[in-house]
């Protein structure tokens, strides 16, 4: 029984020493890169989320989402979370107008989709600016065409085409990450 005692002290120090080379080890890899401790948002969840946000009127910009390989995102797809019409909902590639593997189409009885067909995933954000009539979108879509809001986007389209008679209008404008 002889120098027993403080015997469990060193135990708990061993322990605090293992917590700590722990947190060390998972900053450290946080740092080179091979732990994220964000999770990448499904691309679906965050655009149908920023249309509901937004509409009947207003623009916000989406946190930064992976559009997958092969992946398709149609305007119809957004319907359930946003309670919007397809037709009062249509994509442009923005940022995105000189990537070929990033495919915008819509038919305007039928909506409005994106299809990505690249070789590896890619990062982007959206703008989504929706208004109450397609004449609103389509003066928002020239500002922003002309560069006038800081970077000029690409737009195939008028919100015209899309919308017609459908209200809200609304877009969901491709672009680059910021870093």
């Amino acid at each position: 029984m002889v120098n027993q005692r403080g015997q469990a002290f060193s135990v708990f120090e061993l322990m605090i020493a293992g917590v700590v080379a722990f947190a060390i080890l998972i900053i450290l890899l946080m740092v080179i890169g091979g732990v994220s401790l964000t999770s990448s948002q499904d691309a679906k969840t965050v655009m149908a989320n920023a249309i509901s946000s937004v509409s009947p009127s207003g623009t916000t910009t989406t946190s930064e989402f992976t559009l997958k390989r092969n992946e398709e995102i149609a305007s119809e797809d957004l319907i359930e979370k946003t309670g919007l019409d397809a037709q009062s909902m249509f994509f442009a590639k923005g940022q995105f107008g000189e990537n070929s593997a990033v495919i915008v189409e819509a038919v305007p009885e039928d909506g409005s989709f994106i299809r990505y067909t690249g070789s590896i995933d890619l990062k982007a954000r959206a703008k989504v600016v929706c208004k109450q009539t397609y004449d609103q979108v389509d003066t928002a879509l020239t500002r922003y065409s002309s560069g006038t809001s800081g970077t000029a986007y690409t737009f195939d389209t008028t919100a015209e085409e899309y919308c017609g008679d459908y209200q809200p209008c609304c877009v969901i404008i491709l672009e680059r990450p910021t870093r």
